[in-house]
C-alpha cells in the first residue's frame, strides 16, 4: 500500500526553528538513512533560511512517499540571492557547510525563485 505524508510549516525566522523543522521531519519520516540525512540537511536548509531571510518567518514542506523511501524537502526564504553551494570547507568553519552538505548528500537539490524570495529544495531516497 502506498502512503504518502506531507507536511507544511510555517515557522519563525529564528535559531529555534531548526530544532522545530528537525522534530517535524522526524515524526513524518520513519528512522533510518532517510530521515537520519533529512534531520541534518534540513537542519541546515532552515539555519540558512533564518540566517538571510528578511521576513519574520520561514516555510517548509516535507512530502515522503513510504513506498519509494523518497523525502523531497523544501525551506522559502525571502532572499532573492541565488544559493551556490561552495566547494569543502572546513569543519571548524562557522558558516558555508550548509548548501556544501547538501549538495553532497542529497541525490538532488536545487532552487526555485518566487514572487516573495524563493525555495530551497533537497531529495532524498532509500539506498538499494
Amino acid at each position: 500500500m502506498r502512503v504518502r505524508r506531507f507536511a507544511h510549516l510555517y515557522l519563525p525566522a529564528c535559531k529555534r526553528s531548526v530544532g522545530q523543522a528537525r522534530r517535524a521531519l522526524a515524526a513524518l519520516v520513519p528512522a533510518g538513512d532517510v530521515a537520519d540525512n533529512g534531520k541534518l540537511l534540513v537542519s541546515e536548509a532552515v539555519a540558512n533560511a533564518v540566517e538571510h531571510t528578511d521576513g519574520d518567518q520561514v516555510r517548509v514542506l516535507f512530502d515522503h512517499d513510504d513506498a519509494s523511501g523518497e523525502l523531497v524537502c523544501a525551506v522559502r526564504d525571502s532572499s532573492t540571492h541565488t544559493p551556490v553551494a561552495t566547494g569543502a570547507v572546513g569543519m571548524d568553519a562557522e558558516h558555508g557547510r550548509g548548501l556544501h552538505l547538501i549538495d553532497t548528500l542529497a541525490d538532488a537539490w536545487g532552487y526555485l525563485p518566487d514572487s516573495h524570495g524563493k525555495w530551497v529544495w533537497f531529495s532524498l531516497t532509500t539506498a538499494a
